[in-house]
C-alpha cells in the first residue's frame, strides 16, 4: 500500500513506533507534502483576491507529484537498509542499501529547495488573510529539508560510506547553500 492510501492514524502508528515502519526522512516528505499544500491552499485564496497565481500553482503540483514518488522511493530504500542491519547483511548488500537510502532523500532534498525556491518567488502574491497559512507551510518544508539533510548525514557516518560521503559532498554543500538562499530572499 502506498502512503498516500493510508489514514493519517496509520501514518502515526507507523512513525510513532520503537521500530518504526516509516523512516524519519519519509515522514519527513510527508509533511513537506503537508506543507505544499498549505502554500498551495494560500496561492489558490490569493487568486481569489486578485493576484494571477496559476501559473505558481500549475509548478507547485508539478513538484508535489514529484515529491510523492520521491517519498515513496524514499520509503523503499529506507526499509532495505533497515533490513540489511536487522539481517546483517554481508559488506557488499550493506553498502548498496546505504548508497541508495541516501541517494533517494538526497534528490528529495533538491526537490524540497526547488519547491521553496518557487513558493518564495510567489510570497509577494499571497493574500494577507492567508499568509500565515502560506508561511507556515514553507517552514514546514523547511524543517522537512532539514531532517532529510540529517538522515543523509547519518547514513554517510558509517565507515564503509566514505567514498559515498566524498562523492556527494559538493551536491550536499550546494544543497545547503541554495537552502539558505531561499531562506535570506
Amino acid at each position: 500500500m502506498q502512503l498516500q492510501d493510508s489514514t493519517l492514524e496509520e501514518l502515526l502508528a507507523d512513525i510513532g513506533r520503537a521500530s518504526p515502519r516509516i523512516s524519519g526522512s519519509t515522514a519527513a516528505l510527508v509533511a513537506a507534502q503537508l506543507g505544499a499544500s498549505m502554500a498551495k491552499m494560500g496561492l489558490l485564496v490569493s487568486s481569489n483576491h486578485g493576484s494571477d497565481n496559476a501559473v505558481a500553482v500549475e509548478q507547485l503540483d508539478s513538484i508535489i507529484a514529484d515529491i510523492k514518488e520521491a517519498t515513496e522511493r524514499d520509503r523503499a530504500a529506507s526499509t532495505a537498509l533497515v533490513d540489511a542491519y536487522r539481517r546483517l547483511a554481508d559488506d557488499g548488500e550493506f553498502e548498496n542499501a546505504c548508497v541508495v537510502a541516501t541517494r533517494e532523500p538526497l534528490a528529495a532534498a533538491h526537490l524540497l529547495v526547488e519547491v521553496l525556491s518557487l513558493l518564495r518567488k510567489n510570497s509577494e502574491r499571497v493574500a494577507p488573510s492567508v499568509a500565515s497559512d502560506f508561511h507556515g507551510g514553507t517552514e514546514l518544508i523547511g524543517a522537512a529539508f532539514e531532517t532529510v539533510m540529517m538522515a543523509i548525514e547519518t547514513n554517510l557516518k558509517d565507515e564503509q560510506m566514505i567514498d559515498l560521503r566524498n562523492r556527494t559532498s559538493s551536491d550536499r554543500a550546494n544543497l545547503r547553500a541554495h537552502y539558505k538562499n531561499c531562506e535570506n530572499n
